[in-house]
């Protein structure tokens, strides 16, 4: 008697279903995994901050929380592909390459708008960091000729 493949799994082993979106996980970049962790991060800052009463005087945080949002929504969609999470980390990587020199040149706000406290002075030279060493990565792996067999 011949077996056919059963479409059930049994108790213990993975389904096709439960399998896909290990298999989808295991292959994303460096730069899909930081837009998705550092996407959700702010987002939630930022949702934080509104929740808690941010204000728009200048320098207050309900700019920092708009600001926070708005590159929460563009990491976060970016990340779905390789091609788009290495293209939203560009401005993301010079962005806050900028704040991080003019928050130390200041030492309490940026741009007259964005306020800087002592958080911001390790996290966002950490986020330009990171943005920046992924994005050199990923050109210099562009630049290599192919692997002859």
């Amino acid at each position: 008697m011949q077996s056919t493949p059963s479409t059930h799994s049994a108790a213990g082993s993975p389904s096709r279903s439960a399998a896909a979106p290990s298999s989808r996980l295991r292959g994303r970049t460096a730069a899909q995994w930081f837009c998705l962790v550092v996407g959700v991060l702010l987002a939630l800052r930022g949702a934080q901050q509104f929740v808690s009463g941010a204000h728009f005087s200048a320098p207050g945080e309900g700019w920092r929380a708009s600001q926070q949002l708005l590159f929460a929504l563009m990491l976060l969609i970016g990340q779905r592909t390789p091609r788009g999470a290495l293209i939203v980390l560009i401005p993301f990587a010079i962005f806050y390459t900028v704040v991080t020199f003019v928050g130390d040149i200041n030492g309490h706000e940026a741009f007259g708008l964005l306020p800087i406290d002592t958080r911001d002075k390790f996290v966002h030279p950490l986020y330009a960091v990171l943005a920046i060493a992924i994005l050199l990565t990923a050109w210099q792996r562009a630049r290599r000729p192919p692997a002859s067999p």
